[in-house]
């Protein structure tokens, strides 16, 4: 809201709560006319809770508790600013987010009420007047604490509606973020893919193209040709690399293949190179998609020039389907790394599986001599790196580096994949507390709404019960005997008629038509007798110059 339509809002909330004490000081429709300096003083203190109200809520609200209590000392009268201080408690309700010091103010408003207002009545009117502390407590209570918990109500449910549309946007942000990853995570199984099934085939072309350009007998033209076309496999491989760093996670987070053996290679199924997690093993590369046996690619690397041995009867025999894609996956990236970084030199495959020890493990290892003449391959780093990430979702372990001169890759890959366990902080964990705070909130919003009512039920009950027990007291303290009455003679003094009349009166003016008051007279009335529901029966006595100058019965 801007600051021009805010100031508007609150000069017509001033002029709405004013009028109240406009009209007390123009006519007697809404109690005794006021004064002009009262009205002043009333608008006054309107003025000043107003413009307290959006900065200082609480001081705003008390403002107006003490313009009520004031108006019933003053005057008696509890009718003109009960407006001003039910709305400023509203407001005071739905602006403050801490209930404690509402409630301190109002009950401190309460008590300074009840010990100020009688005795200022007493000093005002010469008299005790019960009904002013009555009136000043009760309607602190019902005009102060009930709007107030009506506004703290609605400031909690504002509060929940807000929490609801943050939480809103949290999940459109959170959904927006998991598509994202999920368009990660297919460009990244492109990547691998493409590293995999071209690279490997590149690998052996290279492998093919390298074996022409050392052979024996073939003229030094072709030589040459066979040198350039093994430099455009190159490149082309350079070519491949620069797109799965573009759909995957870039060359930028680095990797190593074996082609760098002091870096060594991750041990244990765990990447050394972090990363994104990679795709579920279990439908990727399974046998019944298209792809090349254990025997098939080594014999198509044989075919290629590449001294291959593979040790492993029936090598995928008593291999399960999830671990068997794995498996052809540890042995073709073993053999287009051993092509890639160790071209002329043998290499060795062995698939052993074990199934002795439940639940069984198969054991692939790739492992080479050290090169006859320094590879030309070029490599991203992202097929050790994506097949460690692989072998760890299976619950296996790779160990790649150096050995016997040469590079060894091993792969121990169990039979049985292990539960996925969710990561920390995932949905499950995360929505929790979330659906805890909103039944939190929910909770104290109904809970200051069941407060409310009941406090209008309680005020309400004590105010019957309280104006039940005046009744009644007023009836049984202001009976003036029959008796007595009769043995009052008109002219008696004053004094002696003191004597025999009740410590109150029942009221200060019958409602009903009465005989003409003498003039200069004042008048009491008391009650025929003590019982405070029937018709009500009085008896008048009027005073002048300390002497009884009437008398009279008043039926109803």
């Amino acid at each position: 809201m801007g600051r021009k339509a805010a100031y508007l809002k609150d000069v017509l909330l001033c002029v709405v709560l004013g009028l109240p004490a406009w009209w007390a000081g123009l006519t007697h429709t809404l109690a005794d006319r006021y004064t002009w300096p009262e009205v002043i003083a009333g608008l006054a203190a309107i003025g000043v809770a107003v413009a307290l109200a959006r900065p200082r809520p609480l001081v705003a609200m008390l403002v107006t508790a003490a313009l009520w209590a004031g108006s019933v000392a003053v005057r008696g009268d509890p009718t003109v600013f009960f407006l001003a201080l039910a709305v400023m408690s509203y407001l005071a309700g739905v602006r403050m987010a801490r209930a404690r010091p509402a409630l301190l103010g109002l009950s401190a408003a309460a008590v300074a009420a009840a010990a100020v207002v009688p005795s200022v009545r007493w000093l005002l009117a010469g008299r005790w007047d019960p009904g002013a502390w009555f009136f000043a407590v009760t309607g602190i209570a019902l005009f102060g604490l009930v709007p107030w918990l009506a506004g703290h109500a609605r400031h909690q449910s504002l509060a929940l509606t807000r929490a609801g549309w943050e939480r809103a946007g949290h999940l459109e942000r959170e959904r927006r973020m998991l598509a994202e990853q999920a368009r990660q995570r297919e460009r990244a199984a492109i990547a691998r893919e493409m590293h995999d099934l071209l690279g490997h085939d590149l690998s052996l072309v290279a492998l093919r193209i390298g074996a022409l350009e050392v052979a024996a007998g073939l003229p030094e033209s072709e030589r040459r040709a066979a040198g350039e076309a093994r430099a455009a496999v190159t490149a082309a491989a350079e070519r491949l690399r620069d797109v799965v760093a573009v759909l995957g996670d870039g060359p930028e987070h680095g990797g190593t293949d074996h082609g760098n053996p002091e870096h060594g290679g991750p041990e244990h199924g765990g990447p050394e190179h972090g990363g994104p997690e990679h795709g579920d093993p279990e439908h990727e590369d399974t046998p019944s998609s298209p792809g090349e046996s254990v025997d098939e690619l080594v014999r198509r690397a044989a075919a290629a020039g590449m001294a291959v041995t593979l040790h492993g009867a029936q090598a995928e025999a008593g291999i399960p389907a999830p671990a068997l894609a794995t498996v052809r996956r540890v042995v073709r990236e073993g053999l287009t790394n051993a092509a890639k970084h160790a071209p002329g030199a043998p290499v060795t495959v062995t698939v052993t599986v074990r199934l002795a020890h439940a639940p069984g493990e198969t054991v692939v290892t790739v492992a080479n001599a050290a090169p006859h003449r320094p590879g030309g391959g070029v490599t991203g780093g992202h097929g050790l790196r994506a097949l460690a990430e692989r072998v760890r979702l299976q619950g296996g372990s790779l160990r790649s580096g150096p050995a016997d001169g040469g590079f060894a890759l091993t792969v121990r890959l169990p039979h049985t994949v292990p539960p996925r366990v969710p990561p920390p902080g995932g949905p499950s964990t995360a929505s929790r507390p979330v659906e805890l705070d909103l039944a939190l909130a929910r909770g104290r919003v109904r809970r200051t709404r069941l407060a409310a009512a009941l406090v209008c039920l309680a005020a309400a009950g004590g105010v019957a019960a309280f104006v039940l027990g005046f009744t009644v007291y007023e009836a049984a303290t202001s009976v003036l005997p029959p008796a007595e009455f009769a043995k009052l003679r008109v002219g008696q003094a004053e004094s002696e008629v003191a004597a025999v009349l009740p410590a109150r009166t029942r009221i200060d003016d019958p409602s009903w038509p009465e005989p003409p008051i003498p003039p200069g007279a004042r008048c009491r009335y008391y009650s025929t007798s003590p019982e405070p529901f029937g018709e009500l029966e009085l008896y008048r006595l009027c005073f002048a110059e300390g002497r009884l100058v009437a008398k009279a019965f008043l039926p109803s």
